[in-house]
């Protein structure tokens, strides 16, 4: 398994950098899109298969910080359970959501130390209304700019 590294974990943004309180993810229907967003990054962070694919729509797509485009069954193979690795203390953000109809955009921020350094990650997921709850179509994780020092 690689070292972990920061660009290591920009290519395995969530799996690595959150360690939620829950270890059980859910795999109850989502009925806001918070929900569906907790239950993608609780999947990932859990290296879940299943949950993360009951989260998901068919036509999945993430965008990694490194700008990289993975389709839902890429996205599904980057958490096999044997890949699963340590992750960071992280600090998640506030969710803001906008909703329109049986759409909405879930962002937050995710906050983790590396060698000393605490790197920030927004991330940014679309969010549908399906027959069976809410279920993320797509989220990307863009790096924030480290604050400037006075």
């Amino acid at each position: 398994m690689r070292h972990i590294r920061f660009l290591h974990l920009l290519s395995l943004p969530v799996a690595l950098a959150l360690t939620l309180a829950s270890g059980v993810v859910s795999a109850t229907p989502a009925n806001t899109p918070e929900a569906a967003a907790r239950q993608y990054l609780e999947a990932e962070r859990a290296f879940d298969v299943v949950a993360l694919e009951s989260a998901i729509t068919p036509g999945f797509v993430e965008i990694s910080p490194l700008g990289e485009i993975d389709e839902h069954d890429r996205v599904l193979s980057f958490y096999s359970p044997d890949k699963k690795s340590e992750a960071p203390p992280t600090e998640v953000g506030a969710y803001q959501t906008r909703t329109n109809d049986d759409t909405a955009i879930v962002t937050t921020t995710l906050s983790f130390v590396i060698q000393g350094q605490t790197r920030t990650l927004t991330v940014g997921m679309t969010a549908t209304r399906t027959a069976t709850g809410w279920k993320l179509a797509s989220a990307q994780y863009t790096p924030a700019k480290a604050p400037v020092a006075h």
